[in-house]
């Protein structure tokens, strides 16, 4: 149990060390760590957290070493043009303005740093061994979406290198055994290619070699829903999927076959990229076939320490990656409540049963239990929580599993012979297609997953660990789990009537969703509900249909399109694919448009009738109205077609105007008599082009918000900062305040 104590020593020194700013006091509190372990180890009273102890000091003494023997040569670096060398360390990956590509970098005499390589489509041709020799510009790898961040840290990854004039390239001589596994893995990504269709070959990319990038964010943000991220990351679930089927055909009790296996399990380690669940459940493994083969129990938790600390000795910010930290707190939930729970919920059953209910049981139990550790994580990161991930993992595990080994062994009939593996990929499709269609379906469920956005699923949650803490821990006897879970489940229900309910407070309520560079707005007025535009370069039609979801909606009556820009109507197919949108309302024009036609090809399908607004139309809209004014501008671009929205509760009244520029507003004005406003979602994301004096000197807003996200465009402008502080306005913007909401009092 020492190196338990010592792993946990380690991860809370590492955790302060790494996201607490201030380079210089690791050093000095890892040296009093040190001397205080020291003191008590030749002390005459043996201390318990001795160990942890120890554990601090490594941890902080060896952040100090990681920063001196690479942060410091790649600080040299940064801000810097510079002649560099560099490895291809991985495939390069096609983005939209070309590649790129990691790399091992530096200067000719200085020491190579891990680092992103951004250049032409040209080095899509490049290969993991491959030289590179050109000048460079070199920033810091810290920052993700113009703001501060360890993601790239964490990977070992501490610069961004973007390539200049003509680039040297110097083909690796056969195949270095260094990069040998990493070349592999591109092979069989080629051979999944040539064997499966493109939606499938992404998976299976995605789930024997770790690749995602054949993904569709669509599908992956309904896996995220579902609680079925962890299936497409490269983790234990796919190491146990290994060794099931090597143990079909190696008897680990003998020593040769034991040592296949390891090699085994450490060749697809290497492939997959070593990625921090890889790594884990490799060494859990590994450390469990050794102790069954030498007649020795290993402790679960012990291994699980051995693991976390050999990935941190490699590099102490990977504490700070998120896989990481999903990987070993499931792992520990699993320990700590899975097992437990399942073999007690086990013998409720009837011995005769038992044999029958195991997995379900098992499966349900695991997954609980895993969520205990992880449902804080998936709030910080993705602002929501899985609800439905138990049903989702019972009813997909004979999917994944049968994926997994049919495409294992379809690939290696592909190699043999091709049309062998194209007849085995045919019915691996079946439990593909099966996980793709239920992925779909059950991401439409309206409490499939719940956002942390809502007051009252946070104190749900807070309530829900607090039931589990009074059932392990409360002293009574014949302790059931029935009635807990019903009182977790009534609090559910609670959560949801008040989310519902909590818009429905007032007349109307305005919603100005966070889409980063983008607009997406949700309307509600009593049991009404519409959504203008839906966009933005942040998971636009994600965001919407889940923001949608949470209130426990699975349909809107209107969707109004000012017009067909991306971020503007780039989220809509996904969100027609989660929500029901009853009626669409657009401008007519840009007929051949590809997202207009694509909408309404979906309408068609959908059954959802479109109305073309070419005159100022009326609806009524729950307790409030909409006035949806035509496009008032003479031009032919597609910002001077944009559609504009009043919404009207009472006294109470907002305006939208899409991308409309100003000469737009103006005629705007001269057509229709808008009136004083209490708020106004500041054209084109505050170009300076739009939001003219004239609008505002007309509606008077009190309020103004600005839909923005990360741009190159210099968006909000100062001069419409500068006219909406003029006239009085308090100005909100979603890249600083998130989602902003907005109601309507009642009168």
């Amino acid at each position: 149990m020492t190196l338990l104590y010592v792993a946990v020593g380690v991860v809370l020194a590492a955790l302060p060390g790494v996201y607490l700013p201030g380079a210089g006091w690791p050093l000095p509190v890892g040296v009093g760590c040190l001397v205080l372990w020291l003191g008590l180890l030749f002390g005459k009273r043996s201390w318990r957290f001795r160990p942890a102890v120890l554990g601090a000091a490594l941890a902080l003494l060896w952040l100090t070493a990681y920063g001196a023997l690479f942060h410091a040569p790649a600080q040299a670096m940064e801000h810097r043009t510079v002649r560099l060398e560099a490895v291809v360390a991985e495939w390069p990956e096609e983005t939209g303005y070309g590649c790129r590509v990691i790399v091992r970098a530096g200067e000719e005499d200085g020491r190579k740093v891990k680092a992103i390589f951004y250049g032409d489509s040209d080095l899509l041709s490049l290969r993991p061994g491959d030289r590179l020799s050109c000048v460079a510009r070199c920033t810091p790898a810290d920052r993700m979406g113009g703001e501060e961040s360890l993601y790239y840290t964490s990977k070992g990854i501490l610069l961004k290198l973007k390539g200049y004039g003509p680039i040297e390239v110097t083909k690796a001589q056969g195949i270095p055994p260094r990069y040998a596994l990493t070349i592999l893995a591109g092979t069989v990504r080629e051979r999944i290619d040539q064997l499966y269709p493109e939606k499938q070959a992404g998976f299976l990319r995605a789930l024997l070699t770790g690749d995602k990038s054949g993904l569709d964010q669509v599908d992956q943000n309904n896996f995220k829903r579902v609680g079925l991220s962890h299936v497409v990351v490269i983790s234990g679930l796919h190491v146990s999927f290994l060794v099931g089927f090597l143990t079909l055909f190696l008897k680990p009790e003998k020593r040769g076959a034991l040592a296949v296996l390891l090699l085994g399990i450490l060749a697809f380690t290497l492939m997959t990229g070593s990625a921090p669940g890889t790594v884990r459940a490799a060494i859990l493994t590994g450390l469990t076939l050794i102790g069954a083969h030498i007649r020795r129990e290993t402790h679960p938790m012990v291994s699980l320490s051995a693991g976390l600390l050999l990935l941190l000795a490699g590099n102490p910010y990977a504490i700070a990656n998120p896989g990481l930290q999903f990987s070993f707190l499931s792992t520990m939930g699993i320990f700590v409540f899975g097992q437990p729970w399942s073999r007690a919920w086990l013998q409720t059953f009837p011995r005769r049963w038992r044999r029958w209910v195991r997995p379900l049981v098992g499966t349900v139990a695991v997954s609980l239990g895993t969520m205990l550790f992880t449902v804080p994580l998936s709030a910080l990161y993705f602002g929501q929580f899985s609800l439905i991930a138990p049903l989702s993992n019972l009813l997909t595990a004979w999917a994944v599993s049968l994926a997994f080994l049919g495409g294992l062994l379809s690939v290696g009939l592909g190699f043999v012979l091709l049309p062998l593996g194209h007849l085995l990929a045919a019915v691996v499709c079946l439990p593909v297609d099966f996980f793709f269609w239920y992925s779909a379906q059950a991401s439409r469920l309206p409490l499939a997953a719940v956002g942390t956005h809502s007051i009252y699923y946070a104190l749900w949650v807070l309530f829900v660990y607090g039931i589990v803490l009074l059932y392990l821990f409360a002293p009574l006897r014949g302790k059931r789990p029935i009635l807990p879970l019903c009182a977790c489940v009534a609090a559910l229900c609670l959560s949801a009537l008040l989310t519902a309910g909590e818009v429905r407070r007032w007349d109307m309520t305005m919603t100005v969703l966070d889409v980063g560079q983008g607009q997406s707005i949700a309307l509600n007025a009593g049991r009404a509900c519409a959504l203008v535009d839906c966009g933005g370069s942040y998971n636009p039609g994600d965001t919407a249909a889940g923001y949608l979801q949470t209130l426990g909606r699975s349909s809107i009556d209107l969707l109004v399109l000012t017009h067909y820009d991306d971020d503007h109507a780039g989220g809509v197919p996904e969100l027609m694919g989660r929500i029901r949108v009853n009626a669409i309302a657009m401008p007519d024009f840009d007929r051949d448009n590809d997202l207009r036609q694509e909408i309404e090809t979906l309408a068609a399908e959908a059954g959802t009738p479109i109305h073309y607004i070419t005159a100022t139309s009326y609806a009524d809209f729950g307790k409030g109205e909409l006035f949806l004014y035509a496009p008032a501008g003479d031009g032919k671009e597609s910002n001077e077609n944009c559609l504009a929205v009043l919404a009207r509760s009472g006294e109470w009244e907002a305006l939208i105007t899409g991308d409309m520029p100003i000469e737009a507003e103006e005629g705007l004005l001269a057509r229709e008599d808008l009136p004083d406003i209490e708020v106004l979602i500041a054209g084109h994301h505050g170009s300076k082009y739009s939001t003219g004096e004239a609008l505002l000197t007309q509606t008077r807003p009190e309020i103004a918000v600005i839909s923005v996200g990360r741009n190159s465009f210099g968006h909000p402008t100062q001069e419409v900062l500068d006219r909406l502080n003029a006239i009085g306005a308090e100005t909100y913007r979603t890249d600083e305040n998130g989602m902003i909401t907005l109601c309507a009092a009642k009168d």
